[in-house]
């Protein structure tokens, strides 16, 4: 045999070696449900290991009415360093963790994008994809669902290359989940697609900050109408990340949220985009130095008419703008309709001394009755008709006072509160100031309402007050990681926050 003979011998032997070590497990599709453990003994070396830890070395593929599980405490180690490897799901998967014995899917390196990550295919009505309490750590595409509804509650998920949650022709519920410090994009959702959003914290995304993606980035094709509720959004540093987008034909609820530290709040683009914003507190989106085009509380840039009610939007360079067709609903209490009769408090947005509140850089006439803006005379702080002939004309009369905006957005004994750092460990910090001095109450709760710790009760002089929390409950027992809530009470007036324990 020749040389050359040899040499492509050897070649053909190395490529049909690549070619097994890359294939797939397909389970058989017989309605079974499969363990970690019989996926060893099953899979032909695609998965090894055994007491919990094991290690996936090729993608594991879960056919049509079969069914995974995952116990709880066991690690899943992804054996790859290209991005290939993953588990597909086209019948069903539950990973069912608890707050004592977690569920860790991970690469075999601590680099974004090590494995591909976790995708559901559920067009098939029996499928299923329930997690909860899952660490999924450096996946380039931590979770991809197509056609199919999702259950993610108590999820941590951190550190993936281009995604973390995408959403395409899908609905579910996904709660109580933290995602943070990933690369690219958060939270996309495509297609017609509508799940709901609830308590999750968001922070430290975008770390690549080399496009501007937005954490919730909502839209393109299809009418897509997701619920987010109760979730905080906070943009730590990441000057091009915005908070939420909504793209096109959108009517989504977006209720109680907190968004701060990102280049803008919400943006509404294109026609369509009308989700209605209702108690969320957007704040200090600041952090782009760009000063036209960024550092918004909200933007209506299309034909797009969200509704705005009872919302704090403070301390960006424009409180609320419109262009190219924007015409955003800030209150309207001639219609019949209650549930767009502002009570917004539009208060502290401007830039080189110049207050904005809401600019409204279009001919069309806007809607903005029954708010808060912060100043004695709202023609102060709205640009419109009057600040040059050629815009349009914003009805700002009635006007709301304090006794119009919820107590948790302008108390008049709490000047502010606030809780720091959020997410926490070992300990927060919650300062309070006060106009007077007052009989004060500050709790923490846990989700279900209960008294965890009680920080003060009994009277407290005018000024500044700080308290703090170490984790620990009434009997000096550590609380488990987790959402809280504090609760001030001061006079007559109650405010209350969330918190969230990272140990």
């Amino acid at each position: 045999m020749t040389y050359k003979n040899i040499t492509i011998l050897t070649a053909l032997f190395m490529a049909l070696a690549t070619t097994a070590a890359l294939a797939d497990y397909v389970s058989p599709g017989l309605g079974s449900v499969i363990s970690i453990d019989q996926l060893v003994s099953q899979s032909g070396g695609a998965v090894t290991g055994s007491d919990g830890m094991y290690q996936v070395h090729d993608s594991v593929v879960i056919s049509l009415n079969d069914r995974l599980d995952v116990a709880p405490g066991q690690t899943l180690t992804f054996m790859d360093t290209s991005g290939l490897i993953g588990l597909e799901i086209h019948g069903s998967l539950r990973a069912l963790g608890s707050m004592e014995n977690p569920i860790l899917m991970t690469g075999n390196l601590a680099n974004p994008g090590s494995w591909r990550g976790l995708d559901f295919n559920g067009t098939n009505a029996g499928s299923e994809f329930h997690l909860n309490h899952v660490e999924i750590a450096y996946a380039k595409l931590a979770v991809d669902v197509f056609g199919g509804d999702i259950l993610l509650e108590n999820c941590d998920i951190h550190d993936s290359l281009e995604k973390v949650i995408d959403i395409s022709s899908a609905n579910g519920v996904i709660t109580d989940c933290h995602l943070h410090h990933n690369q690219q994009r958060t939270v996309t959702m495509t297609l017609t697609s509508s799940p709901t959003f609830e308590n999750c914290v968001l922070d430290n995304n975008n770390q690549e900050n080399s496009s501007p993606y937005p954490y919730f980035n909502v839209g393109l094709q299809g009418v897509n109408s997701p619920t987010i509720r109760g979730c905080t959004i906070e943009g730590s540093g990441n000057e091009i990340s915005g908070g939420m987008a909504f793209w096109a034909s959108c009517n989504a609820l977006v209720e109680n949220n907190s968004i701060s530290g990102c280049g803008y709040g919400i943006l509404c683009y294109s026609t369509g985009a009308n989700p209605t914003l209702l108690g969320n507190t957007i704040f200090d989106n600041t952090i782009h130095p760009d000063t036209v085009n960024w550092g918004f509380g909200v933007a209506c840039n299309g034909n797009n008419a969200p509704i705005l009610m009872e919302n704090e939007i403070k301390g960006h360079w424009y409180g609320v703008a419109a262009t190219n067709g924007g015409q955003p609903n800030l209150g309207n209490v001639v219609n019949d309709y209650p549930g767009d009769d502002g009570r917004n408090f539009i208060h502290d947005n401007g830039l080189n001394g110049n207050i904005v509140g809401f600019y409204n850089n279009t001919p069309l006439d806007q809607m903005a009755q029954f708010n808060y803006w912060g100043v004695l005379d709202p023609e102060d702080v709205v640009y419109h008709q009057f600040d040059d002939p050629t815009l349009g004309f914003v009805n700002f009369i009635p006007e709301g006072n304090y006794t119009n905006v919820p107590d948790t957005q302008v108390p008049s004994i709490l000047e502010s509160v606030s809780a720091f750092p959020n997410p926490f460990n070992p300990r927060v910090e919650i300062k309070l100031a006060l106009a007077q001095e007052s009989h004060v109450s500050v709790v923490v709760m846990d989700l279900a309402g209960h008294l965890v710790r009680e920080l003060q009760v009994g009277q407290l002089g005018g000024g500044e007050h700080v308290l703090f929390w170490n984790g620990n409950d009434r009997q000096g027992q550590a609380s488990a990681s987790g959402i809280y809530f504090y609760r001030v009470v001061a006079g007559n007036e109650t405010t209350t926050g969330k918190l969230m324990l990272v140990r």
